[in-house]
């Protein structure tokens, strides 16, 4: 019996990394620049070979040295799954693969291989949540979290300058003298002020959320929610944040971190959330 469900294991990975090999065109993708070039050819020629151990190592190595590139990411992500097809993964491989490609599609939004590699990911973790009959939380977040995430800091920014000129205008117009340049003046006033007065909070609350959060993903199996002195949450018991899931990072203290996923707020330790560049 262990035999077979081992089996079933192992050629789930393996349909897994076969479902993303195709997504590896080493010579296709741009290589940066700088000083971490070798490195990364270096990673990109052991994961073509097929070597896991070396390729995570040095992608792993070129992101403790501070190295940002969406094609190193993308690379480091299919060295977790190479290393998930060989059947050699270890606990939280699955959510690191998933970590490296969100951030590959943060630094390069619109990578359709990226985007498809994680799905590929996230629906492997699922997978196998089931198996072990634990409930596929999906944690939506909330309606602030879903207005501002609609555009960067720097388009509600844009907007609300915009709507700012919009108001001047419609001032001056409605100062001419009757006939349509009133008119057009005395609608387009209050049009551009209620906007200004939506837009400006909302480049507020993007700028307060660039500045005081991070990104980060989960790499552990699943995490359970903690106070800041490190104790268990009720809540948090009957809704562990499982591997993959994505959060904001807000700030940290001691081993732990302040974490937001969906509308859910507590601490969790460190080590078990990966940050994401920025």
């Amino acid at each position: 019996m262990n035999g077979r469900r081992r089996r079933r294991r192992l050629a789930a990975a393996l349909l897994l990394a076969a479902c993303l090999a195709p997504a590896l065109p080493p010579a296709a993708r741009a290589q940066p620049a700088g000083p971490p070039e070798a490195l990364f050819q270096q990673g990109t020629a052991a994961l073509g070979r097929g070597e896991y151990g070396a390729a995570v190592d040095t992608f792993e190595l070129l992101a403790d040295r501070g190295f940002v590139h969406p094609d190193a990411s993308y690379n480091r992500g299919l060295a977790y799954v190479t290393r998930l097809r060989e059947g050699a993964d270890r606990p939280g491989d699955l959510g690191r693969a998933a970590a490296a490609f969100e951030e590959a599609l943060r630094l390069r939004p619109g990578d359709a291989d990226a985007d498809r590699a994680l799905d590929l990911v996230r629906a492997e973790i699922t997978r196998r949540r089931s198996r072990r009959a634990a409930d596929a939380v999906d944690a939506r977040p909330t309606l602030d979290r879903v207005i501002v995430g609609l555009a960067s800091e720097r388009t509600w920014a844009a907007a609300a300058l915009l709507a700012s000129l919009l108001l001047s205008l419609g001032v001056v117009l409605r100062r001419r003298p009757a006939g349509p340049a009133h008119v057009a003046g005395s609608v387009l006033a209050p049009t551009a002020l209620v906007a200004l007065l939506a837009l400006v909070p909302l480049t507020y609350a993007a700028r307060h959320l660039r500045l005081t959060t991070r990104a980060g993903v989960v790499v552990v199996p699943e995490v359970r929610l903690l106070d800041e002195g490190g104790r268990a949450l009720p809540a948090a018991a009957q809704s562990p944040i499982p591997e993959g899931a994505s959060v904001e990072v807000a700030r940290r203290s001691g081993g732990l971190a302040e974490v937001r996923w969906g509308a859910t707020e507590g601490w969790v330790p460190a080590s078990s959330i990966r940050l994401l560049a920025p």
